[in-house]
């Protein structure tokens, strides 16, 4: 298997974590260069990725401003598309630790599949191994399950390989999206394509502060619920761009009922269902640019 692996890794002051990220990387013999994309950060991890600069295996890039996680992606999808010479792009976050065969895995599926998907996503686990990140699975999950892989119709960019062909052709990751819901577009644009598949040989653990399973509006910290107004404004545009007119509407729907079912939290209630109305709101009229 000749095939070579571009990684675009998108990092904001989390400098410990892109270190052992770092480390897990340059253990992956499949990896040709690894595309860092540092949003401004300022906690040493521009200081920290100055050591790589004769490393012909890593890109590292710190942006002048914070462009935020979605211009972040589209930023690094382009670059390691135009620069880099492996196959494929493998999207992550700087919290994604792969394990040892995640990239040889990702591989070994893709060439099963002769190259005839949209994208594979890895079986992300948080760090207790409980599933995190879950991917939203086809009516036709089973079709290929013999082989361990389950079709997907969206995932997160914790872990996704996208072959450059089809970044070509279906364009790059909606950096106006700002965060949550970029992923699940770009996803969601790659299978409406082709076929796409999680791998569940392919592990890496998500080390957040806790499971985003158990995320909601009702209990997010109040410094996180500027991003679901993003999210349902972003997941309103997908409905309306893949969905139909009755998808559209029980995604307004669930919003809103989401929106209501945060005055119950124990703080900031108004500002939560602010956030519903305004996301929702703002998915009605949102049409950002895919730029290829």
């Amino acid at each position: 298997m000749t095939k070579k692996i571009d990684v675009v890794l998108v990092t904001y002051n989390r400098l410990s974590l892109l270190k052992e990220c770092l480390e897990a990387l340059l253990q992956q013999e499949e990896i040709s260069k690894i595309f860092i994309i540092n949003n401004n950060s300022n906690d040493g991890t521009e200081e920290y990725l100055s050591m790589f600069e004769t490393d012909p295996k890593v890109n590292a890039e710190s942006l002048k401003e914070n462009i935020g996680g979605a211009a972040g992606f589209e930023y690094g999808v382009k670059k390691a598309t135009q620069q880099g010479f492996g196959d494929y792009v493998w999207i992550m976050d700087d919290d994604t630790i792969p394990n040892k065969n995640a990239a040889i895995n990702l591989l070994r599926a893709a060439d099963l599949l002769k190259d005839k998907f949209g994208f594979l996503c890895s079986n992300v686990r948080w760090i207790d191994n409980t599933p995190s990140n879950i991917a939203h699975v086809n009516t036709n999950w089973p079709s290929k399950i013999n082989e361990g892989l389950i079709q997907v119709d969206a995932a997160t960019f914790v872990s996704i390989l996208v072959p450059k062909d089809n970044i070509k052709i279906k364009g790059y990751p909606i950096g106006k999206m700002q965060i949550w819901g970029d992923d699940t577009e770009y996803t969601t644009r790659l299978s409406s394509y082709k076929e796409s598949y999680f791998v569940a040989d392919s592990v890496v653990i998500h080390k957040t502060a806790y499971n985003l399973v158990k995320d909601s509006l009702k209990n997010i910290e109040a410094n996180r619920i500027s991003r679901f107004e993003a999210m349902f404004r972003n997941l309103i545009y997908i409905k309306r761009k893949f969905g139909s007119k009755k998808d559209v509407l029980k995604m307004i729907v669930g919003n809103l009922l989401k929106g209501f079912g945060a005055l119950s939290a124990k703080n900031h209630r108004l500002k939560r269902l602010k956030a519903a109305v305004v996301g929702t709101v703002k998915g009605l009229f949102f049409n950002p640019e895919i730029k290829k």
